[in-house]
């Protein structure tokens, strides 16, 4: 019957500082591309750590120098732990709170070093190196955890089952090449040899979800780019057909309120002053909209001088004190803009839905419909659809 060969531990490392120098040069290129986003660079520096740790670690050994200096090779996966935690924070948009894991990989790395010194043997600068990265280890896997729980998705579940991985092989490495299981050297190099092997498996799916999670963060930016007016920073006609079809769905104690709005005689100020006037009074417009708005309420450029708001759990019967309130935010205080003060006002038409089971377009035709009629008996006024 064959016999598998035993797992090589120095082969190992040598395939770990491989893969570990080509996923930093493979994040530093993406952190290099993707320059606002600094969780990359915190996410290439974890690699890099663990890549260049095992090179001077080969170095010390080539060299012949102290055998204390060996230790270096044990920061690796301790800087790569910090590294992550302060990565994932910057990408969840955590405060960063440095000092005391810093503190603690200092203090760590320090230890590592003496305990060599003292004992002359390599193994509890290793044992106490694993469990220090588990340390770090357990906050990144909290965070990732309690992240993945609000937005769901495949990359925050992916990462977190990794660091939870991580930081029970970390701690399962560290207990096993102790004296306490390892009786004799043979098997302290096994167990070590097997926790290497599960390390770069966890490595490479730890990059994975990282890239992935990159991957999605610059999707969701392109579809938020896809669904924002340019000249007012509102949603435009796109991104009001997919909330507004969400909202309706959802429904809740109260129906949302939908106004439909128009800014009177618009072609009369481009046509006087031009369109570059104009665009600065589309532009104020949608200023002072977001400025009467709750943070949960939408205000949408609908296209043109068209505009429309939808409000969120609004109180019953506040139709008209709403529409009212968007009527005299446009109305008050003349535009500033570089022809002088402008005066505007607005047309508003305001519906209520009538439950979930109203279609979206149903409910933006009451509102539309209340818009003309307000245009149509004089303008700069309010009415509620039927």
């Amino acid at each position: 019957m064959p016999v598998l060969e035993p797992l090589h531990t120095d082969t190992l490392l040598r395939v770990f500082q491989l893969v570990t120098a080509m996923l930093a040069v493979a994040t530093l290129g993406g952190a290099w591309h993707l320059k606002a986003d600094r969780a990359l660079w915190y996410w290439a520096g974890a690699f890099a750590a663990a890549a260049l740790t095992q090179g001077a670690r080969v170095l010390v050994f080539a060299l012949q120098w102290p055998v204390t200096l060996l230790s270096v090779g044990h920061l690796g996966g301790l800087l790569s732990a910090l590294m992550v935690l302060l990565g994932l924070r910057t990408y969840l948009g955590l405060p960063l709170r440095c000092r005391v894991p810093l503190l603690f990989t200092a203090a760590a790395s320090v230890g590592a070093f003496a305990l060599t010194a003292l004992t002359g043997v390599l193994w509890p600068s290793l044992i106490l190196t694993l469990l220090a990265s588990a340390v770090l280890t357990i906050p990144a896997s909290r965070a990732a955890l309690r992240a993945w729980r609000e937005q769901r998705g495949f990359p925050l579940g992916l990462l977190t089952a990794v660091l939870v991985g991580s930081a029970v092989v970390e701690v399962a490495r560290a207990v096993a090449v102790s004296p306490l299981v390892s009786a004799t050297r043979e098997q302290l190099m096994t167990y070590n040899a097997f926790g290497l092997l599960c390390l770069i498996g966890l490595v490479i799916g730890q990059a994975l979800a990282m890239l992935l999670l990159m991957q999605d963060r610059a999707l969701r930016q392109i579809e938020r780019l896809i669904e924002v007016d340019v000249l007012t920073g509102l949603l435009n006609r796109r991104g009001f057909d997919e909330r507004l079809r969400r909202l309706m769905r959802r429904g809740g104690p109260q129906p949302p309120l939908l106004a439909v709005l128009d800014v009177d005689h618009f072609k009369r100020i481009n046509d006087t002053h031009g369109h570059s006037v104009g665009d600065a009074v589309l532009s104020r417009v949608g200023e002072r909209l977001r400025g009467v708005l709750r943070p949960q309420d939408l205000a949408v450029r609908l296209g043109g001088e068209e505009f429309a708001v939808i409000w969120l759990q609004p109180e019953a019967g506040a139709e008209a004190r709403l529409g009212e309130r968007l009527r005299l935010a446009i109305a008050a205080l003349p535009f500033e803009t570089s022809a002088g003060p402008l005066s505007v006002t607005a047309s508003i038409g305001v519906a209520q839905a009538r439950g979930p089971e109203e279609a979206p377009e149903a409910l933006f035709s009451r509102a539309d419909a209340a818009l003309y009629e307000a245009k149509r008996s004089g303008r700069d006024r309010v009415v509620l659809a039927g």
